[in-house]
């Protein structure tokens, strides 16, 4: 299971190109179908006029046993704003998947590393035919 969000810097952000290449990805990654195996909460941190991340790169975030859920955090550079580049997006994705491995080994949780891959690589397919 895979969830993917942002969470957007300022109003003007609301129709932005970067908004509507993630809710594209969100769209091309189809239902999401309920497992008992490691769960990602992928969240975009989108720089705008009130909020800025103030980290860079990829990061884990909020862990739940309980949902067998990782949060992970993706910063979004300002150069993808108003010109978004899918595969830098879908890239940021990847390497959310694989950082979140150790986690999931450390509690225990099962962890489909593959499959999760596999759903980016089928995005990737979809959006960039």
């Amino acid at each position: 299971m895979m969830y993917i969000g942002a969470v957007f810097g300022g109003p003007e952000l609301a129709d932005a190109p970067i908004e509507k290449a993630i809710r594209l990805i969100g769209k091309a990654r189809g239902p999401i179908e309920k497992s008992d195996s490691g769960a990602l909460d992928i969240v975009f941190h989108v720089p705008g006029s009130l909020l800025k991340p103030e980290f860079t790169g990829v990061r884990t975030a909020k862990f739940s046993r309980k949902e067998r859920m990782l949060m992970l955090q993706i910063a979004v550079p300002e150069e993808q704003v108003h010109t978004p580049d899918v595969r830098w997006l879908l890239d940021a994705i990847r390497e959310a998947v694989r950082l979140a491995r150790p986690k999931f080994e450390r509690a225990g949780i099962g962890y489909p590393e593959q499959e999760h891959l596999a759903i980016v690589d089928r995005i990737q397919m979809e959006l960039l035919k």
